[in-house]
C-alpha cells in the first residue's frame, strides 16, 4: 500500500510490509494515526487548492462549490444540471430519475462539485474511501504474490509428473498446496513487496469538464500553476472516453499549517489519540518530515461522458464489479491482505493508539465478520448477538 497522495508514503509502506509479516511495534498505532490524519488533511487541502486554481484559470471565475457525501448527491446534481442535453442523455436521466436506487446511490463519498452561476458542472473532486484503498491494495499485492504461488504450483506439478502421476491432478488442489507453502515462507522469512507495483496513484482525484478549451488549454493551466507537473497522460476510448493525467504537486507547508490551525477540527482529531494539548504543533512538526510533493489523479472529460460514467455505459460502480469478477487471483492470501489493509486504515481513525496484536495474519483464514468484529473493537462498539452475556 504505497499511497502517492500521502507525504509519509514511504513510512506507511514500511509499516504495511511489516504488518503483512505480523511484525508489530508498540509505536505503530500512533504513527499510523498521525499519517492517516495529518497526511489526509494535507492531501485534501492540496487537492482543493489545485482544483480551484485550475478551474478558475479555465473559466476566468472562481467556481461555486457544493459538498457531496454520497453518490446520490453527485448523480442528482449531474442530472439536474442546466447544461443542454442530447436525446440519449435525456433518456439516461429519465431512467435514473425513475429508479435511482438501481444506480448505487447509497455509496458514500467525500467530494466537492464545482459549478457556475447557472448550475452547470465545471468539475468535481473526491478522496478515495478506505474500503476501496484496501481493495486496491489487495489487487496489486495479489498480482505479485500470485506469481510466487504459481511458481510453487508449477514445481509441484512437475514433481508429480516426474513421479509418473499424470492423471487425476486437481489444479485447485495444487494451488491450495502452493499457497500454504508460500504462507509458511512468509511466516518464516517475511515479505517485502516492491514499491512500483504497489503504488496507488488515485487516492486524490478530480474531473475537469471540457468547456471548449481542450487538452491544450487544460495542460497550459496546469503548467501555469508553477508548482505542478504532468507526469503521466493516457487517452481512454471505447466504453470509457476521457484523458487521464497524473499530476505531481509540490506542497505548501506554511499554507497547510495555517489552514490546520484555522479548520477547528483539533478536538475531533485529538479524540483519535493525538496530543490534544499541542495538536497544532504536533501537526507542524510531523508534516515537514514527509515528502515534498504528492500525486493527484485528473480526468479530463465532457458532461456527456461524465453522465455515462455515473449512470450510463461506463458507470463507475459497474467497472468496480467487473474488476472484482475478473480478478484471477483467489485463495486466502488476497482476502487476508484486503482485511489487513482495511484494519490498518481503521486503526488510523479510531480512538485507540495501542493494540495487543495484529489480529489478521496473512497465513490465517477469516470470515468477513471477523474483520467487522475487530474494527468494532477499535471503536469501542459492542459485538451484536441475539444472546446477551
Amino acid at each position: 500500500m504505497y499511497l502517492s497522495a500521502f507525504l509519509h508514503r514511504d513510512e506507511l509502506f514500511e509499516i504495511t510490509n511489516r504488518w503483512l509479516c505480523d511484525e508489530y511495534r508498540p509505536t505503530d498505532p500512533l504513527q499510523i494515526t498521525r499519517i492517516i490524519t495529518y497526511d489526509s488533511f494535507a492531501a485534501w487541502q492540496t487537492l482543493m487548492d489545485v482544483t480551484n486554481r485550475i478551474l478558475t484559470a479555465l473559466s476566468g471565475k472562481i467556481p461555486h462549490e457544493q459538498r457531496v457525501k454520497s453518490k446520490k448527491e453527485l448523480k442528482d446534481f449531474l442530472c439536474h444540471s442546466a447544461r443542454r442535453q442530447c436525446l440519449g442523455i435525456q433518456t439516461l436521466i429519465e431512467q435514473y430519475m425513475e429508479t435511482p436506487e438501481f444506480y448505487y446511490v447509497g455509496s458514500p463519498m467525500a467530494g466537492i462539485v464545482y459549478h457556475d452561476e447557472s448550475m452547470n458542472i465545471l468539475g468535481a473532486c473526491r478522496f478515495k474511501k478506505a474500503r476501496r484503498i484496501a481493495e486496491k491494495s489487495n489487487r496489486y499485492a495479489s498480482r505479485h504474490i500470485f506469481e510466487m504461488v504459481r511458481e510453487k504450483a508449477v514445481a509441484l506439478m512437475e514433481a508429480r509428473e516426474k513421479q509418473g502421476v499424470r492423471k487425476g491432478i486437481d489444479p485447485q488442489e495444487l494451488y491450495e498446496q502452493a499457497e500454504k507453502m508460500v504462507m509458511k515462507e512468509i511466516r518464516a522469512n517475511g515479505l517485502k513487496l516492491p514499491v512500483e507495483p504497489m503504488t496507488i496513484q488515485d487516492i486524490l482525484g478530480f474531473k475537469v469538464v471540457d468547456q471548449g478549451f481542450g487538452e491544450a488549454g487544460l495542460e497550459k493551466a496546469i503548467l501555469n500553476m508553477g508548482n505542478a507537473r504532468i507526469v503521466e497522460k493516457e487517452c481512454h476510448t471505447g466504453k470509457y472516453n476521457a484523458v487521464h493525467y497524473v499530476i505531481q504537486v509540490d506542497v505548501d507547508y506554511s499554507c497547510l499549517c495555517r489552514k490546520f490551525r484555522q479548520n477547528g477540527k483539533g478536538p475531533a482529531y485529538a479524540r483519535r489519540g493525538l496530543p490534544g494539548d499541542r495538536i497544532h504543533e504536533d501537526f507542524e512538526e510531523f508534516i515537514q518530515t514527509g515528502a515534498k510533493d504528492l500525486s493527484v489523479d485528473l480526468i479530463f472529460t465532457t458532461y456527456e461522458e461524465m453522465i455515462q460514467s455515473e449512470i450510463g455505459r461506463s458507470m463507475h460502480e459497474t467497472r468496480i464489479f467487473a474488476q472484482r469478477s475478473n480478478q484471477r487471483v483467489f485463495g486466502n492470501i488476497p482476502v487476508n491482505i484486503e482485511y489487513l489493509m482495511e484494519y490498518l486504515l481503521a486503526v488510523g481513525l479510531c480512538p485507540r493508539v495501542e493494540l495487543d496484536e495484529i489480529p489478521i495474519k496473512i497465513w490465517g483464514r477469516y470470515l468477513p465478520e471477523t474483520l467487522a468484529y475487530c474494527i468494532r473493537k477499535l471503536f469501542g462498539m459492542p459485538e451484536y448477538s441475539l444472546m446477551g452475556f
